[in-house]
């Protein structure tokens, strides 16, 4: 059997090549069953948190989140993802998946949604996640995309990232959850390089 398992792997991020290493995981490990969540903020991502929304769970699958904002749903500055366990310890389904995002800017100038490589195909990141003007959006939202998970991959491990983007400055430092066998849970929140209306992000899924 092919498998996603105790490899190094290359993950482009921040304009540079940067080399992410997986914990150890035990030969037949099978990752929890989860959602995903994001929370924007505001002042620097340190005040005026949003309502963090979530998908539903993988092993029900396909769905999407509400719309997230900032507490006025207005030129957030930050962002945070959160890979969710359920609760009680179930355990992934032969399921692959992909992460999605969608922006919009004042309830309409909606963006595409933009996906991240299926699991299955060992992660990426998505394209950037913006409105359609691609200029501050106030509201993001996320996809989990399902389907059956091919024949002879397993999937043992999984975390997520999330990078915001301000055209025309440096990108900001991306936020790590931790691994699914760690617990998961919220990343920081990431910032672009002057803490201040990011014109959008790139969520990325790592998978061994």
């Amino acid at each position: 059997m092919r498998k996603i398992l105790g490899r190094t792997f290359a993950l482009l991020v921040a304009g540079g090549l940067s080399l992410v290493i997986a914990p150890a995981t035990a030969e037949a490990a099978t990752p929890p069953n989860f959602r995903v969540g994001i929370q924007l903020a505001d002042n620097g991502g340190r005040g005026g948190f949003g309502v963090e929304q979530f998908t539903g769970f993988a092993n029900f699958g396909s769905s999407v989140s509400q719309w997230a904002g900032d507490s006025n749903n207005f030129d957030p500055d930050g962002a945070r993802i959160d890979l969710n366990p359920a609760f009680g310890g179930g355990l992934l389904n032969q399921v692959d998946f992909r992460i999605g995002g969608q922006a919009r800017d004042g309830g309409r100038e909606l963006g595409p949604v933009a996906y991240t490589p299926w699991a299955s195909q060992g992660g990426g990141t998505t394209d950037l996640i913006t409105d359609s003007n691609s200029f501050d959006p106030d509201q993001y939202r996320l996809f989990l995309e399902t389907r059956p998970l091919p024949a002879g991959i397993q999937i043992n491990d999984l975390r997520l990232s999330i990078l915001a983007v301000d055209r025309g400055e440096p990108e900001g430092v991306p936020a790590f959850t931790r691994w699914a066998s760690q617990g998961g849970g919220q990343s920081d929140f990431a910032l672009d390089a002057n803490a201040f209306d990011p014109d959008g992000f790139r969520i990325g899924l790592e998978v061994v």
